[in-house]
């Protein structure tokens, strides 16, 4: 099409001079000396045929040049278009490697977080295990005295502790408790290993789970005790653990401090004995069968606050007793063992 105008024109330019009787004649007007108009022809035949030829000539070279220079324009575009592309095909490959990526990044965090969330038998189970508490001290919601699940390092599992709040600046575990008799404690190993009773009543935590919470730091332990007159007592000891099973739950007590006398210098360092299980150092007897109860027992005790529960005045080595107090077996209406951590 562009070429076509060019041609157009070009034949229309050259047919519009004006001839006269023929092709080689021109007309030209010229002025004689006074200036007066005179005509003249000329013969226009030669020129003509060089104009035409310089004509022809500069209009192909003219098409041509436009002829190249629309062949690297096409050339140009075709090399564009193809630039382009690579452009679009490296810009979509890196936006498909960046949706992979984060498809993949988003994918570990959210496995992450799903190893994190308790299972449906947790009582906790929207809380990240790091919120979850270890202990009684790590309860966010302490208000009152209750029944809390924790989470000791040894055990993912959780396990519902009683926690007292209010006792000596509160955060106090609770692991025995005796207030009525209702609940028999004279036991085998396997009840003392798990645990039993009420939890709102009279109970034995378990010396597994004591030995668990016990052994994820430094715990202190305080024993309240009242007897049938009404008087309260305490004693408290800066150090306190229970060994695992293999030790037999050994007991660790030291640094005391209180008003009922030292009574378990003579356990301190002694393995669990029940009716069924004799770790005890008589030889003899089993003092958990002499002694109707369960207990860390050395050859024997003066302590025996898992002993029978018997009624007001009746004196007996077999009850609820600490020795050191009433400096003899004067059996306490109530009692109640629970130790907290001092970091």
């Amino acid at each position: 099409m562009f070429q076509m105008l060019i041609y157009g024109y070009a034949v229309f330019w050259l047919t519009s001079v004006t001839t006269l009787e023929t092709e080689s004649d021109v007309e030209v007007r010229l002025l004689d000396n006074q200036n007066s108009p005179l005509m003249a022809t000329f013969d226009m035949s030669k020129a003509n045929v060089r104009i035409k030829q310089f004509v022809s000539d500069t209009i192909e070279g003219k098409m041509k040049d436009i002829e190249e220079l629309w062949k690297r324009k096409e050339c140009m575009s075709d090399a564009l278009e193809v630039k382009i592309k690579d452009i679009e095909a490296s810009f979509n490959q890196k936006i498909s490697n960046v949706e992979r990526n984060l498809t993949a990044y988003f994918t570990d965090l959210l496995n992450g977080y799903a190893h994190q969330i308790p299972n449906d038998n947790d009582n906790e189970n929207t809380k990240d295990s790091k919120l979850r508490p270890k202990g009684c001290e790590d309860v966010l919601q302490k208000r009152s005295n209750g029944i809390y699940t924790i989470y000791p390092v040894s055990n993912n599992n959780g396990f519902e502790v009683y926690c007292d709040f209010k006792t000596d600046n509160g955060n106090w575990t609770v692991f025995q408790k005796r207030i009525n008799g209702t609940t028999d404690f004279f036991r085998g190993w396997e009840e003392y290993e798990n645990g039993f009773g009420n939890l709102e009543a009279e109970f034995w935590l378990g010396n597994r789970k004591i030995s668990d919470i016990t052994s994820t730091g430094k715990y202190e332990l305080r024993i309240d005790l009242t007897d049938f007159d009404g008087i309260t007592g305490f004693a408290k000891y800066s150090t306190f653990s229970v060994g695992n099973a293999s030790t037999n739950y050994i007991l660790t007590v030291r640094g005391y401090n209180g008003n009922i006398g030292n009574g378990l210098w003579y356990n301190s360092g002694m393995s669990f004995t029940t009716k069924d299980r004799d770790n005890d150092l008589d030889s003899t007897v089993n003092c958990a069968n002499t002694r109707n109860g369960a207990w860390w027992y050395n050859r024997c005790t003066n302590v025996n606050l898992n002993g029978q529960y018997l009624q007001r005045w009746k004196y007996d080595i077999n009850g609820i007793t600490w020795y050191e107090w009433k400096t003899s077996f004067h059996p306490m209406k109530s009692s109640v063992m629970m130790f907290r951590k001092v970091y």
